[in-house]
């Protein structure tokens, strides 16, 4: 070619002389074209399972907002605002794909008077805009409208414009970043901010450099749509369609994990005091723990109780000026003490203050009042094993006696339609179907009298979810390494911070891996990963997202559950 200055009409002949040699060259065949359906047909399936894996989170997110509001509120507000980001961009690109259908079918004038209802609908099912699948259009290797639509004649200096390449890349690029740049101070005072590998994982997914094509550096908007064929191109941006969806579901994740972020366990502040027990001997001690709920071990309040005796009904704040506060124990705890020598029988209260320093490091005062005790003589002391929750498909041991009353002059009865027997070391409790127990004892005093004490109140729950592990990885863990992966023989699941010792067994489970804008899943009825699973997981490159979800276990109460999945991202 000459090295004169050409007027855009040659440049034009020139380029269409090379694209129809490179055209030749390739001799693009029907089942090549046809085989570009199937992937985009692939890619739909993928992005709607993603954006039905979002939805059932921002459900979730919902439903938390509903519950506690000023807790979740700040997190919440960022996830739809996010979301709606997303959505939007979405929407977008199935409005670029129907007018690159619909100018690459020859309908260049519908497109121009904004009339594309034979190739963009509302889908009622899914409830979201649907465009003419690939197969229906003629010429699926067309390319030179769609190239002037979306560069322009020439590749380096593409045109800018709603819908072009261009102004998709820009669109994306500012997606990438509001995602980075979203930050808050949530009910408490705690900031949140995108973390830093999400920021490099939006980095990684939303860069549109130049790329090495031909052996020199070519503009991303040239590379991927410059004389590309339809058939191409459409898939091209269902996949970036599948990027979104990720990156809205991943930040999302990060979200939800905030609410419970370890800066600041606790919204409310909130005093109790934990009475060893209820009724005293005349002559014994009242013993007591005194805490400030979700007490942070860094920040020790300062703790008072008055000795005289609450009359039920001053609720001013208790006068602590000139009075020392309460020791604290080596735990945090609050240590009191009342000698009942002197004291006359029947039921007292104190009235006491916890002064705290907040998160803006202001002194607080939280009033209180410890629990009703009765000085009374020998009575009933029922003292759960583990704690004052029974669960069912379990033995809970309790202890139970009666100061000064020998454990073979009880008789010991539970309510509710459960079951308590007698055992080599106290009692066992076997719950029913109610959801509460009353232990009540009926004591032979020492002059013979039988005497009904008080009963002992006690909530009846299922047992917590297991939780499930592969790899050592668990649903708070967001990668894995891939040889860790395919060396995992199985899926498990097992009990976090629970006191019984509680085998339980993996009865199935799907494994899904997204992978090149396409989902395959897989599924299993034991907790073995398969020979197939295992060369699906083979197959995955770095950036794969595995889903390890529908998990169902047996639990000792003779149930199968269903617990969280995991999504890993392979690195």
């Amino acid at each position: 070619m000459s090295g004169g200055k050409e007027t855009p009409r040659q440049k034009m002949i020139g380029m269409m002389y090379l694209v129809l040699t490179a055209l030749l060259a390739l001799n693009i065949s029907k089942e090549v074209l046809n085989g570009f359906v199937k992937v985009e047909n692939g890619l739909q399936q993928t992005d709607a399972t993603i954006r039905s894996k979002v939805a059932q989170m921002m459900y979730d997110f919902e439903t938390k907002n509903a519950q506690n509001t000023e807790k979740v509120g700040p997190y919440f507000d960022a996830a739809k605002s996010a979301a709606d980001k997303a959505t939007a961009l979405h929407n977008h690109i199935t409005q670029m794909k129907a007018r690159i259908l619909a100018t690459s079918n020859g309908d260049g004038d519908l497109v121009a008077a904004g009339d594309l209802t034979g190739y963009v609908a509302f889908d009622t099912d899914n409830k979201r805009d649907t465009v003419l699948n690939l197969k229906y259009i003629a010429v699926k290797d067309e390319y030179q409208k769609i190239t002037t639509m979306l560069v322009g004649s020439e590749p380096q200096s593409p045109i800018d414009g709603e819908y072009t390449a261009l102004d998709l890349k820009g669109r994306l690029e500012a997606f990438s970043e509001e995602l980075k740049a979203i930050s808050f101070t949530d009910a408490v005072g705690q900031p949140w901010a995108t973390s830093e590998k999400m920021k490099t994982t939006l980095d990684e997914t939303f860069q549109y450099g130049e790329e090495m094509e031909d052996g020199e550096m070519r503009l991303w908007e040239a590379v991927n749509f410059y004389d590309v064929p339809v058939a191409a191109v459409i898939p091209l941006l269902s996949k970036i369609q599948i990027d979104i969806e990720n990156a809205k579901a991943d930040l999302m994740m990060e979200l939800m994990s905030g609410i419970e972020a370890k800066s600041y366990k606790f919204t409310n502040l909130m005093p109790l005091v934990v009475p060893e027990s209820n009724y005293i001997l005349r002559g014994d001690t009242f013993r007591a723990q005194v805490l400030l709920a979700a007490y942070d071990g860094t920040n020790a309040p300062d703790i008072y109780v008055g000795d005289d005796k609450w009359d039920g009904q001053d609720s001013s704040l208790l006068a602590y000026a000139g009075t020392d506060p309460l020791e604290i124990g080596p735990e945090g705890l609050g240590i009191l003490r009342f000698s009942t020598r002197g004291m006359p029988l029947g039921e007292r209260s104190h009235k006491g203050v916890i002064r705290f320093q907040g998160p803006d490091g202001s002194i607080e005062d939280y009033p209180f009042y410890t629990p009703a005790y009765t000085v009374a003589e020998p009575a009933l002391v029922v003292s759960p094993t583990k704690m004052n929750v029974f669960y069912r498909g379990l033995p809970n041991p309790v202890d139970i006696s009666v100061p000064g009353v020998a454990e073979d002059k009880l008789t010991v009865r539970i309510s509710g339609g459960h079951k308590i027997k007698k055992g080599s070391d106290g009692y066992v409790v076997e719950p029913g179907n109610s959801k509460e127990a009353t232990i009540n004892v009926s004591a032979q005093m020492p002059d013979g009298s039988n005497k009904n004490l008080p009963g002992a109140d006690f909530r009846v729950k299922r047992i917590p979810d297991p939780v499930p592990k592969v790899a050592g990885k668990t649903p708070s863990d967001r990668t894995i390494n891939k040889t860790d992966l395919i060396n995992a023989p199985s899926v498990g699941a097992g009990m976090v911070n629970f006191d019984f010792d509680v085998k339980v067994g993996v009865k199935s489970f799907n494994i899904s891996v997204s992978r090149g804008g396409s989902l395959t899943e897989l599924s299993a009825s034991t907790n073995r990963i398969s020979s197939d699973m295992k060369e699906l997981l083979n197959s995955c490159t770095r950036g794969s997202i595995v889903y390890i979800d529908n998990i169902v276990v047996s639990m000792p109460d003779g149930t199968d559950r269903a617990v969280a999945g995991l999504k890993l991202k392979v690195i």
